[in-house]
Order: C-alpha cells, then sequence, then structure tokens
C-alpha cells in the first residue's frame, strides 16, 4: 500500500500533467513540456515501485490492495505519451495542419507526412500505454479516446473507430468522440436523451468535487479549467485561494472577470452544482473576497472518494486534481 506521501507524488504527477495541458491551450511555455513530463513519469515510477507487492507479483496486484493506485498510474501513463505525441506533432517538428487536437483528433494516417519518422515510436508507444490503461477505469473516456487520437495518426481507421466507439459506450455525449468518429466516416450512435430536468445524475463510481474556474483572457474569450478534489474541504480551500487571488479587483467587475462553480458528484445521486461568485457578499467593494459557504454541506463526507490524482473527462474536457496543498 502507498502511504500519503505516495498519494501526494500522484497529485503532484497529475499537476505537472495539467501544467503541461495549460502550456499546449496557451501555446506557451511548450519548451517546458518534455521536462514537466518526464517528472510526472518519475512520480508515477516512485509510487509504482512503493506499491509492487513482494516476489514477481506486478506493481499494482489486486492482492495488494493497490488497484486503485495501479490504475491512477496507468491512466497517467497513457496521458504522458499522448502528450508526448501532441509535443512532437504540435511543437517539436510543426506536422500538425491545423485542427484541434483537443476537440477533432487527428486526421487519419496524417503520421504519413513525417517523412523522417519522428513520431513513429512515439504513437507506438501512445498506443501501448492506452492499451495497458484501457481496463484501468471502466467508467472514464479518456484513455480510448486517446488511443483513437493514436491509432488514427498511424493510419489504424479500425482501431480507431473500435477506440472512439469505446469512449462513446462510456459517454455517450462526449462530443470529441462524435467528431471523431464523423471525421472516419461513421455515424455515432445518437446519445440517449439527456432524462428529466433538473440536475443529473453521476455516473461515475467515486464521490468528488469539481471546481469550475473561468478567467476572462479578452473580450469574448474564456479559459476553463477544472479541478477535482476527494474531500469537499480541499475544494473550499482552493475556492477560497482563487477569490484571494483576485487581488484588489473591484466588487462590480469580479462577476465580468471571473467564473467559479462548485460541483459535488455522489455516485447514483444528482450533481449539485453551486455558483460561488453569487456567493461573494456585496461588501467590501475590492478584493481579495471571501465566499459565503452557509447551506453548502461541507461536512458530508463524500462516499467512495475519488483516488488521490486520479485524472477524468467529463463534459469534452480532461479534469485533473486538485494541487496537493489543497
Amino acid at each position: 500500500m502507498v502511504d500519503d506521501d505516495g498519494g501526494v507524488r500522484l497529485v503532484r504527477a497529475g499537476q505537472s500533467l495539467a501544467d503541461s495541458w495549460r502550456r499546449f491551450w496557451f501555446d506557451d511555455g511548450t519548451e517546458e513540456i518534455a521536462g514537466r513530463l518526464a517528472e510526472a513519469g518519475g512520480l508515477y515510477d516512485s509510487v509504482a515501485d512503493q506499491a509492487a507487492p513482494p516476489g514477481d507479483a506486478a506493481p499494482g496486484d489486486p492482492a495488494t490492495g493497490d488497484v486503485e493506485v495501479a490504475a491512477t498510474i496507468a491512466i497517467g501513463r497513457s496521458t504522458i505519451a499522448a502528450f508526448a505525441l501532441r509535443l512532437a506533432v504540435d511543437v517539436d517538428h510543426d506536422l500538425n495542419s491545423g485542427w484541434d487536437w483537443d476537440d477533432e483528433g487527428p486526421p487519419l494516417g496524417e503520421m504519413e507526412w513525417d517523412e523522417d519518422g519522428v513520431t513513429a515510436a512515439l504513437a507506438a508507444q501512445s498506443v501501448a500505454a492506452a492499451r495497458a490503461a484501457l481496463d484501468a477505469d471502466p467508467d472514464d473516456p479518456l484513455v480510448p479516446l486517446q488511443l483513437g487520437h493514436a491509432l488514427t495518426w498511424i493510419g489504424d481507421r479500425a482501431g480507431a473507430v473500435t477506440a472512439y466507439e469505446e469512449a462513446l459506450r462510456r459517454d455517450p455525449w462526449d462530443g470529441t468522440a462524435h467528431e471523431c468518429l464523423e471525421r472516419l466516416e461513421v455515424t455515432p450512435t445518437e446519445p440517449p436523451p439527456a432524462g428529466a430536468a433538473g440536475d443529473p445524475v453521476s455516473r461515475r463510481p467515486y464521490g468528488f468535487a469539481v471546481l469550475r474556474e473561468q478567467g476572462r483572457i479578452s473580450h469574448s474569450d474564456w479559459f476553463e479549467e477544472r479541478r477535482l478534489f476527494g474531500t469537499l474541504s480541499a475544494a473550499r480551500a482552493d475556492a477560497d485561494a482563487c477569490l484571494r487571488d483576485t487581488g484588489d479587483l473591484e466588487r462590480e467587475f469580479l462577476e465580468d472577470m471571473m467564473k467559479l462553480e462548485l460541483e459535488i458528484h455522489r455516485p447514483g445521486r444528482p450533481v449539485t452544482t453551486y455558483d460561488l461568485i453569487a456567493r461573494v457578499p456585496d461588501a467590501p467593494d475590492a478584493g481579495p473576497f471571501d465566499i459565503d459557504w452557509s447551506g453548502i454541506p461541507l461536512e458530508a463526507p463524500l462516499e467512495s472518494p475519488l483516488p488521490a490524482g486520479r485524472l477524468l473527462r467529463m463534459d469534452d474536457r480532461t479534469c485533473f486534481y486538485g494541487s496537493p496543498s489543497a
């Protein structure tokens, strides 16, 4: 079993991946991504070594009770490999002909334009890492989507279709998986009705909180990040820190510059959402601000809390675990 320090290292690994994702999104500081991926890989390796059972059994063997740890590591390693391929395609060798990797995935067989073959090994590594992680979390579409992207890049249409269809089986509303199948000239299965009016029911086997933070980056554009937490107290600490970071921003401009929502997910129960900016009192007139947490059940424990450091894909986004200090 891993100790608390191992859990912190899993969160730190996920944060290195989150930092890489931000650098891709902003196309800024991408020269640092390779180092972040190496850092995450080293952290996963150190936890896997700690969790390794005696003898010849593999790390994370079910007998050790570290199945969730092994799953977190496998999903993280698949993400490292997916990001390494994206780094080579989008940044290092400028092989991207204009598609949006986050929303579309690569065109089929685009690796043929890689005349030097620099991405072949990375694509193979991404396929292998995704296949190794495919069953780690049978409810989440992230890994099959990563597998589909790598197989599309190398030109394996049949394999990519199977992977994207698996992503849709796990989340019938995943827009990227739909788009990728259509680009492969496959008509995706229509998602079932969203259900009756009201809050959606959480389909995940874990209890967790999601902090959805948006910041304005231009007159019409927003940057959005979603952070995951296994406890409500950790989500509160992170939300409070976000409001402190507003500095001396005037209250009248707060809603124009920032959006902050808390989602509480409990297995099989409706997702509850709280607009935290609406809970900032009218006074004082300038920041830093406080959130009025009254009426939010922060003391209620989360059933089957999300494992430390686990990545999830929700609403067409990869969501990373919150910071170790939260």
